[in-house]
């Protein structure tokens, strides 16, 4: 969803949000690779024949990728629609997630762009449960057959659910509520709704965490907004150990794979690091293909 707004001192200057979730950024001198994708998007549609001569100039990009332009000339009307034409052009072409990828792949040996730390020794013996402290962040690049983008999962605050202590992960408007004890997922809510229920709590994860280890779970999910339920008979499988790049490092991870009990169909692959105390990798089968998110950025309290 696009949101403009237009204020008038001395110059005309229009905003337009990039993501559905705002993201937060610390200021830095050095430009984020999310300033940097904008940017390069942007040199993209100026060589094109059609805003080659535009008067409108893209001036500043914030660190979460919100974009400044200064319509130096001409009626903001005429000239603004045709920006974000090419603008949401290029993105849907050039998905933010594959376009870092390509950047670090490119990158000099050694440059800071292409840098990336190591994973570390082998994962020793099992995994058990971890703590999340409020302030926590993960930040993901995702793309689907639909859209891509990037959004920020922060820990939010700790809160009492049915008697049981659950984290509140927060994303734009969106929260959700993970058991403490076992990481379990229990509701969402947008604006305040809930828009998701899991009964009992969904087991992504089955602590400590082992490679060959599975657990089976029935779970009744339901949205009410959407006045849908659904029946869920679901197998869960940790593989072996695997060394996984992704755009905020190289880390050591167990593999889970997430499957439908009666027909064996994989609903996801995630790639679990203790490192990050979150999963790096996840590759979801969505009924209009595949959806990947990878970890970009992290910060542990």
């Amino acid at each position: 969803m696009i949101d403009r707004s237009i204020w008038f001192c001395g110059t005309v200057l229009v905003l337009l949000a990039l993501a559905a979730f705002t993201l937060t950024s610390c200021a830095s001198m050095e430009a984020t690779s999310r300033q940097d994708y904008v940017w390069a998007m942007w040199d993209q549609c100026k060589a094109t024949d059609e805003l080659r001569t535009s008067t409108v100039v893209i001036d500043r990009v914030e660190p979460d990728g919100r974009y400044w332009s200064n319509v130096s000339a001409g009626p903001v009307e005429a000239e603004w629609p045709r920006v974000q034409a090419c603008m949401s052009e290029r993105f849907k072409a050039h998905p933010y997630l594959d376009w870092l990828k390509t950047r670090q792949a490119s990158a000099p040996p050694g440059s800071s762009v292409a840098a990336s730390p190591a994973a570390g020794p082998a994962l020793a013996g099992p995994i058990a449960v971890p703590t999340w402290t409020v302030g926590d962040e993960w930040q993901y690049a995702y793309k689907s057959p639909s859209d891509s983008g990037t959004y920020v999962w922060s820990v939010n605050r700790l809160e009492m659910l049915d008697g049981v202590q659950h984290y509140v992960i927060k994303g734009g408007t969106r929260e959700i509520f993970y058991r403490v004890s076992d990481l379990a997922s229990s509701l969402e809510r947008v604006d305040g709704v809930v828009v998701v229920r899991h009964t009992p709590p969904r087991l992504s994860y089955s602590w400590p965490l082992t490679a060959g280890k599975t657990w089976e779970q029935d779970c009744r999910d339901e949205r009410p907004v959407d006045r849908q339920t659904t029946n869920r008979s679901s197998v869960w499988a940790v593989g072996a150990e695997e060394t996984v790049a992704v755009p905020a490092g190289t880390f050591r991870t167990l593999k889970i794979v997430w499957r439908n009990r009666n027909t064996s169909a994989v609903l996801y692959e995630m790639w679990y690091a203790p490192a990050v105390k979150q999963w790096v990798k996840i590759r979801e089968v969505l009924s209009n293909g595949i959806r990947e998110r990878e970890l970009v950025s992290f910060k542990l309290k």
